[in-house]
């Protein structure tokens, strides 16, 4: 599968299997149960996400024949442009197009003018 190639003792990104988050979350936040309902929140984004990572990679594989190791070398590029190989993607503060002004990253609208700024990522709705 996919997501084992993160589980390569090789491979520095760190990868935690979802069923392992409902018992960290619980020492964080046991018996309230806004934290249970975005927990469990969490994990069912979290599946859909590994769910179509995986297809993606399989119909990429499929049609250009793309292999493991090519795709966990890509993952190490994309992690490094940051700087860091700390298995995140960190985005820079976006710049407003009506203003000019800072947008947080994960923002849909400038904080400062309000204009509608367009994601960084394709999967991310705007």
């Amino acid at each position: 599968m996919f997501l084992g190639l993160f589980k390569d003792p090789e491979f520095t990104l760190e990868v935690t299997d979802s069923s392992s988050i409902p018992r960290a979350a619980d020492r964080v936040g046991a018996g309230n149960h806004s934290n249970r309902a975005e927990r469990h929140e969490l994990q069912s984004q979290l599946r859909k996400m590994a769910l179509v990572n995986q297809a993606l990679f399989e119909l990429v594989k499929d049609k250009t024949g793309i292999t493991d190791e090519e795709l966990r070398l890509k993952v190490l590029e994309v992690d490094l442009r940051d700087g860091a190989e700390d298995g995140k993607v960190r985005m820079p503060p976006s710049q407003c197009p009506e203003c000019g002004g800072g947008v947080t990253v994960g923002a849909l609208a400038c904080q400062a003018c309000g204009a509608r700024v367009v994601p960084p990522y394709p999967f991310e709705s705007a």
